[in-house]
């Protein structure tokens, strides 16, 4: 047997040996670590990978969304179907929809705020991150298409509103034409006037047209008063009032544009006596693109009068007519004609004239020349029927055929005119009228409800304007 002492050295000196020897070893711990270095690495790429995907499926799903949400705007422009705007936005999207799985989270349009909104979700699997317990990432998107007028739509427009604020206008009628009216300038009249204008006139018209601080500068002014031969052999005396309350124009320029200089100045209505308000009690508004301004004069609305529809065709056409400038505000002057014909870098046009025309009943009341020569132009109300109308004819026809014939020359001129009928049924002389006179086919709505109508204004307000997108 070994001495106790020599097998301790001996064993001393053998773990010492294995010891130096696992210094000397590295091999297991190089492969712990790029195991380690491998995995994270790994983990980076794939995450980079995965998420660039998501990020790819994100952007089709936003072109989708965005290319469905115009769809749906163009298709309310054109058809005034909220539920076919619908089916086009959602079959619009399926076809242009990320390969991963897709779908639409929410549409909603909104007719006052004159938007179409979707928001869009896909799914995208995630295999490198799926080692992490990330199986998928969800994407989701939101589009906006929304139908302005003038600023942002490249495209500078005049819009002038016939209201017809008549004695059968009166009770939730006139109201329904007050939130319409309202509702169409919301839409039209876009906050940023800095590079492209949207403006809007008021032609509120009945028995005659107020024409309020433009009276001094378009009306004729005739004698004080006048008598006038009735149809029953009656003599009447009719006064000029101090109120600017005028009829039509006569002559050569019965049926135009021309600016009101000279002998194309406005015949003012004589009346019962010199004290009589005018009918309507609401003035004209020359274009204007304060929101405030116009509503003030449509809440004032009264109904009262009688149906001159053509003189409200006038004024509406006299409003966006550049020939007009020179008696109207600064901030109120029609830009030319020509511009209608030239186009932004985008193709759009750089001006747009239209015409809303709306009415709720049978144009009924026009005017007529005194028999007596040196009063040509000083002007009396002629019934169509009854003894107290005045014993002559209007020079120019009756309020009807005025109306056609002004309406005509308007649309030639370069004017879009839209038409809204109020409870006027499907026949007779004002449905023809408004339906003729319209642009297009589709530009005549014929209304029956105050909902209806408000529908028909906002629908106008939004096809007068291409659909951009707002998101």
């Amino acid at each position: 047997m070994f001495p106790f002492g020599v097998w301790r050295a001996y064993c001393g000196r053998r773990a010492a040996a294995r010891l130096r020897g696992l210094a000397r070893n590295d091999r297991g711990s190089v492969v712990i670590m790029f195991g380690l270095t491998i995995f994270i690495i790994f983990s980076i790429v794939g995450s980079a990978v995965d998420y660039g995907r998501a990020m790819l499926a994100r952007a089709r799903l936003q072109a989708a969304v965005d290319s469905s949400v115009l769809a749906a705007a163009r298709v309310w422009q054109l058809e005034n179907n909220l539920e076919l705007a619908e089916q086009k936005a959602l079959m619009h999207f399926e076809s242009n929809k990320p390969s991963e799985p897709s779908r639409v989270v929410e549409f909603t349009p909104d007719m006052v705020a004159a938007t179409f909104t979707m928001v869009g979700e896909t799914t995208v699997r995630t295999p490198f991150l799926s080692v992490v317990q990330i199986p998928q990432i969800v994407v989701s998107t939101r589009g906006q298409a929304l139908i302005a007028g003038g600023g942002n739509a490249g495209t500078n427009l005049e819009v002038s509103l016939m209201l017809d604020v008549t004695g059968s206008m009166g009770g939730s009628k006139i109201e329904d034409l007050k939130s319409a009216a309202k509702d169409l300038i919301d839409i039209v009249v876009w906050s940023d006037q800095s590079e492209y204008t949207s403006r809007v006139a008021l032609a509120p018209f009945s028995t005659a047209i107020n024409a309020g601080d433009l009276g001094s500068s378009v009306a004729y002014n005739p004698t004080s008063s006048r008598d006038f031969k009735l149809r029953n052999g009656d003599t009447k005396t009719r006064y000029r009032t101090s109120t600017y309350c005028l009829s039509e124009r006569t002559g050569t320029n019965a049926f135009t544009d021309a600016a009101p200089t000279g002998s194309s100045r406005i015949p003012r209505a004589y009346q019962t006596n010199s004290s009589s308000a005018c009918v309507p009690s609401a003035p004209i508004v020359p274009m204007t693109s304060n929101k405030d301004a116009l509503k003030g004069v449509i809440n004032g609305f009264v109904a009262s009068g009688n149906t001159s529809g053509h003189l409200g065709t006038a004024w509406a056409w006299y409003l966006l007519s550049p020939n007009w400038s020179s008696v109207l505000p600064e901030g109120s002057k029609p830009q030319p004609y020509s511009m209608l014909a030239q186009v932004g870098e985008k193709g759009q046009p750089l001006l747009k004239k239209v015409a809303v025309l709306m009415t709720d009943g049978e144009y009924n009341y026009q005017y007529c020349n005194s028999t007596t020569s040196n009063t040509a132009g000083a002007t009396i109300p002629d019934y169509d029927t009854g003894s107290s109308g005045a014993n002559c004819k209007s020079p120019n026809g009756n309020s009807t055929t005025q109306a056609r014939a002004l309406c005509t020359a308007m649309k030639a001129a370069g004017i879009t005119v839209y038409t809204v009928g109020f409870e006027i049924g499907n026949s007779g002389s004002s449905f023809t009228t408004l339906k003729n006179c319209a642009s297009e086919p589709h530009m005549f709505y014929n209304t029956t409800t105050g909902d209806e109508l408000r529908n028909a204004f906002r629908h106008i307000a939004t096809s007068i304007a291409a659909p951009i997108l707002s998101r």
